[in-house]
């Protein structure tokens, strides 16, 4: 009975870990497949199409008169775009992108969820994270400026936060030694 609890928890243990991200993973692929297979039969819209133009420089380059199938995406502020097309004229490769919501939807989710699981700032928990945060600070640094103030003295460092860093150490007296060849 014991080695089927083990058993039990290490498979959910690692299925926690590793089995999440590969289900994830899974399901974006599967999100791919289906969203070019889409695109490839011409089911979108237009006017839905996001036009970008990057500057290329090729010797030689001629233009092209129509626009030509392409894969691949780009990343814009968390948005994923699936390039449709694309087109070189004089200097300029013009790309026709879609966006891809499920996709989008998908990394978004993930990013939550992992997150969540590794207590990382920026999610619904950050308030517990904050008061956490300043109830184990090493130290105030507004509360040793108000001492070091009333008792008049000035501290060796300058350890406060917005200093400069060339503040906080110890300057050298003389030169470093020249490297020997």
């Amino acid at each position: 009975m014991k080695k089927l609890a083990a058993i039990l928890l290490l498979v959910l243990f690692v299925f926690n870990t590793v089995g999440y991200r590969l289900f994830i993973s899974f399901i974006q692929i599967k999100a791919d497949e289906g969203f070019v297979a889409r695109l490839d039969k011409g089911n979108y819209n237009d006017e839905d199409l996001l036009t970008v133009k990057v500057p290329i420089n090729l010797p030689y380059q001629t233009n092209w008169k129509e626009f030509e199938r392409v894969d691949g995406e780009i990343t814009v502020n968390g948005q994923v775009y699936k390039y449709v097309k694309r087109k070189i004229y004089n200097d300029t490769m013009i790309l026709l992108c879609i966006q891809h919501e499920m996709k989008t939807k998908l990394e978004q989710k993930a990013s939550d969820y992992f997150g969540k699981i590794n207590d990382l700032p920026g999610n619904d928990n950050g308030k517990k994270a904050e008061a956490l945060k300043q109830l184990l600070s090493d130290f105030d640094t507004d509360v040793s400026q108000q001492a070091l103030a009333i008792t008049g003295t000035t501290p060796e460092f300058n350890l406060h936060n917005d200093a400069f860093l060339l503040h906080q150490f110890i300057p050298l007296q003389g030169q470093p030694p020249e490297l020997l060849s």
